[in-house]
């Protein structure tokens, strides 16, 4: 429901917004059917569709029809392979439509109704509409212009991981397998396991020293630190220990973890915040594999959060 909040905190600001929906995937499509966006009228840009160029190129085309007052509600299909009209500019082979519909300040009930209802939600070509839990959901296209795509409202739980390494690939996949949504961050552009992972709600490079300027963290939410570096490890904590949070883990060896607190210790974290940490993070058995390393994280989190 991220994404529903953060529509709701523009609207309340007076900001017009697209929001860009995944309603249809096929192959090896970059983003699964339910990822969303939002494009501000002040091209604020939130949550994701996918990455890439496709990504990019539905963006640009949010960003000039919000500059040029153009108000739609509509579907593009995006092939990702050469040689078709519809071609996104990739070569994954896979395919997908996105939706793109279209909000103001007028449409803040709807928007407050969708955070606190148990109705579905139908986007189409009328727009955006709450509908009863029996409708069925799936997209539907009778024509170019007459769709819709109807989801049910889940409020998952939440994990932000901070670390793009080999690690949070399968444990990106292993968490929304069991039920949460995955938040990506990163501050490191050129590395290929942030590239690839797709499995992801939304992913973004960020500057760690101003994690909570960028990064909205609720106290229901899961956090797992597995950056690449020591330093920028004790630098989110030093950050998010200020906040509440529902779980926090780090990655690394308990050697790490020792010489880590201590530091923080020194800078005035007490030690009985810094001992409900859950550092090192995971399971103790005998993992060596990132998949068995992203086994045992999943496993604390899920015996945490059954406890």
């Amino acid at each position: 429901m991220k994404i529903w909040s953060k529509a709701q905190s523009l609207l309340q600001s007076n900001q017009k917004l697209y929001l860009l929906s995944v309603v249809q995937s096929k192959g090896s499509a970059p983003g699964r059917v339910g990822f969303k966006m939002i494009v501000s009228e002040d091209y604020q840009l939130f949550g994701s569709i996918g990455g890439g160029l496709m990504e990019y190129n539905m963006v640009e085309k949010a960003k000039q029809m919000l500059k040029d007052g153009i108000v739609k509600h509509f579907i593009i299909a995006q092939i990702h392979k050469g040689g078709t009209s519809a071609s996104s500019g990739m070569i994954c082979s896979g395919s997908q439509v996105i939706a793109f519909n279209y909000l103001c300040p007028n449409d803040l009930p709807l928007v407050n109704s969708i955070l606190q209802t148990e109705q579905n939600i139908e986007f189409s070509s009328n727009g955006i509409t709450l509908v009863s839990p029996n409708n069925e959901s799936g997209f539907k296209q009778m024509s170019a212009t007459n769709w819709s795509y109807t989801e049910s409202i889940i409020n998952k739980p939440i994990a932000h991981i901070f670390g793009a390494g080999h690690v949070s690939v399968p444990t990106s996949q292993l968490l929304t397998q069991v039920g949460f949504d995955v938040f990506l961050y990163d501050n490191r552009d050129d590395i290929n396991t942030f590239e690839s992972n797709n499995i992801v709600c939304s992913k973004r490079i960020i500057d760690y020293k101003k994690v909570l300027k960028e990064v909205v963290i609720d106290s229901t939410d899961y956090i797992l630190l597995m950056t690449h570096k020591f330093t920028e490890d004790k630098l989110l904590l030093s950050q998010l220990l200020t906040i509440n949070h529902q779980y926090l883990g780090v990655l690394g060896s308990e050697h790490k973890i020792k010489v880590m607190f201590e530091a923080l210790h020194v800078q005035g974290i007490s030690m009985d915040k810094l001992n409900k940490i859950h550092a090192p993070i995971g399971l103790n058995i005998n993992s060596q594999t990132p998949d068995e390393i992203a086994v045992s994280i999943v496993a604390e989190v899920i015996k945490f959060k059954n406890r």
